[in-house]
């Protein structure tokens, strides 16, 4: 149980144009605490307004981790002045909703990233680590999902609790309610001519903590942990310790 002296887990910071948008920091982590301004993530960047560009220079993000697939990208371009450092790594390629076959649960998708995907997962908390100074945002779709995994691992690997890990991950669904979620079942009725399904609901609106713990327990038997994780993907020792300086003060 989170106690009431803890940190508001997940408080979006108002950037217009953006629903999810919001700090890792002010989390315990080894040696320290998680840096307000070291590690960002958010739903996707193509509805910023002019106000809401301004609100995110003023973050002082230098590096942008965009895990959307080619699809996504062309659909839905981020707003941002490309002399905003970006960088793509698709952690899913197809990370669109299936017309052609029942959507996948939740809890699949991730125990996919961890399993299938890891190359991409740990390329992802490296760009993190390799960030020139300055602030790391990043972001997919909604920011939950693909995002979840890769700041799960980041945060994990610094020393955040699994408990403080959960509840970011799980703020994500409050921040989305409302008009983003509406707006996504409202698309995603047109396109499959009818109502979704509980499935599909989830994948769209939903961020249940039960879901990614069992992604990073998944882990934790395969690797022995995220740190070690990281190891077999290539991370030494001076990457570790940059990921830690980034993030942790």
């Amino acid at each position: 149980m989170i106690s009431a002296t803890e940190p508001r887990f997940g408080a979006p910071i108002t950037i217009e144009g953006t629903y999810n948008f919001r700090s890792t920091g002010g989390y315990p982590a080894r040696g320290g605490v998680t840096r307000a301004t070291g590690l960002f993530r958010s739903d996707a960047l193509h509805g910023l307004s002019p106000l809401g560009i301004e609100q995110f220079a003023a973050q002082g993000v230098v590096r942008i981790i965009d895990l959307r697939d080619g699809e996504e990208l062309r659909q839905a371009p981020s707003a941002l002045d490309p002399a905003v450092e970006t960088v793509h790594v698709p952690i899913l390629e197809g990370a669109a909703i299936p017309s052609d076959r029942p959507a996948p649960r939740l809890r699949d998708v991730y125990r996919s990233i961890a399993t299938d995907r890891v190359g991409a997962l740990v390329g992802a908390v490296r760009l993190i680590a390799d960030a020139p100074d300055g602030g790391v945002l990043v972001h997919c779709t909604a920011g939950k999902d693909r995002t979840g995994m890769v700041v799960a691992v980041a945060l994990t690997a610094v020393g955040v609790s699994r408990e403080h890990v959960l509840a970011d991950y799980a703020a994500s669904a409050e921040n989305l309610a409302g008009e983003w979620v509406d707006r996504m079942i409202a698309e995603a009725t047109a396109r499959f001519a009818g109502p979704i399904d509980d499935t599909l609901r989830e994948l769209i609106a939903s961020s249940p903590s039960d879901a990614l713990a069992d992604a990073l327990e998944l882990i934790d038997r395969r690797y022995g942990g995220a740190e070690q994780m990281l190891i077999a993907g290539g991370f030494d020792d001076d990457a570790l310790s940059r990921l830690q300086r980034r993030l942790v003060a």
